[in-house]
Formats: structure tokens, C-alpha cells, sequence
């Protein structure tokens, strides 16, 4: 229950950002298109499957008056361009992880710190807890509105055995999803 009452307020806030880009003229104007872009692979990741089903609804919703253009596998832009790109009016929606605007806003890497969140439970409640509150916030402040939330868990491999002690990653090459994590490794 509390899972569809959560989508349905997420459908309702996308649908009412959504409904407010639409200019007021008569009902037999052109529907609206936005693009949203992800670096994703198309049709076989979650994250443009999500993206998908969003489109579809707002679409159905709307009654065909919002469309949406969806360009997955980085195709119109690259992963880091996409904050900048709606920052500045380029992008319409992007699916991504926050901390990859971590170079210009430098508080969106606790997005993708490891061992920060430590189960499901508190990754599901961030954004009503304070700090999706204050990341809400301090992402409207930069021009950008957080339409739907996504935790994954995981992130976290290496390919030949296991990283349990210091001296384990010797030799190996280590790569971070983020500046912050680059630093932290």
C-alpha cells in the first residue's frame, strides 16, 4: 500500500512539473515533447525501463498532450553533461546518478558514497527523510527539480577475488563512479 501510494505522488508531482511546462492555448495545439536522456543500455537496463514506463504514463495521463523523446546510451548526451544540460535549458529530464554533477555541485557526491545508506529500508525513506529534503532543496536552488527517486544498492566489484583488507588492491586498477569515491579509494 505505502509503495502505491508513493508511486502515485511521484506520477502526480511529474505529471503537475509536467503539465506546467505546457504552454496555455487551445486544446488542438501540438503536444508538447520533452527529451530525457541517460547513458543507459536501451530496453535491457531497469533505469531506461523506468524511464519508459514514466514516459508512457505522463503520456496516457495527459492524453497524448505531453510526449516524451527518450535517448538512452549516452546518444544525446554524455552521462557528466546531462546536469549542465538542464541546468541551462538543453534537457528537458535525465535519468542519473546525482553525484555525477559532483564537479559543480560538490554536496550531490553523498549521493554515491559507499556504506553511507545501511539497508534497503533507509535507501527507500531518504527522500522524505531530511536529506532528500535538503537535496531537493539545494538541487531547486541550482535549476533542478528531482522528479522520481531511485536507490540501488550495490556498486561495489572486483574481478578476480574478494577486497576485504588494504593490501588486497595491490596491483589491481581502481576505478570510482565518482570523484569523491576516486578519493575515498
Amino acid at each position: 500500500m505505502k509503495k502505491a501510494i508513493f508511486r502515485g505522488l511521484i506520477l502526480s508531482a511529474a505529471i503537475g512539473v509536467c503539465a506546467s511546462m505546457l504552454p496555455t492555448v487551445p486544446a488542438v495545439a501540438a503536444p508538447v515533447t520533452l527529451k530525457i536522456s541517460h547513458q543507459f543500455p536501451a530496453n535491457t537496463d531497469f533505469r531506461d525501463q523506468v524511464a519508459r514506463k514514466f514516459a508512457a504514463e505522463v503520456e496516457k495521463r495527459t492524453n497524448g498532450a505531453v510526449k516524451f523523446q527518450i535517448y538512452p546510451g549516452a546518444s544525446l548526451f554524455k552521462a557528466n553533461q546531462q546536469f549542465e544540460a538542464m541546468s541551462n535549458g538543453s534537457l528537458d529530464m535525465a535519468v542519473y546518478p546525482l553525484a555525477y554533477s559532483g564537479g559543480k555541485l560538490p554536496a550531490t557526491n553523498l549521493t554515491l558514497m559507499p556504506a553511507l545508506i545501511k539497508n534497503y529500508k533507509q535507501g527507500y525513506n531518504w527522500e522524505s527523510a531530511p536529506i532528500g529534503k535538503w537535496l531537493e532543496k539545494y538541487l531547486e536552488d541550482h535549476g533542478v527539480v528531482i522528479v522520481s527517486w531511485i536507490w540501488q544498492a550495490g556498486g561495489v566489484a572486483s574481478r578476480d577475488k574478494a577486497v576485504v583488507v588494504p593490501a588486497d588492491v595491490k596491483g589491481l586498477k581502481v576505478r570510482g563512479a565518482s570523484k569523491m569515491i576516486e578519493l575515498m579509494l
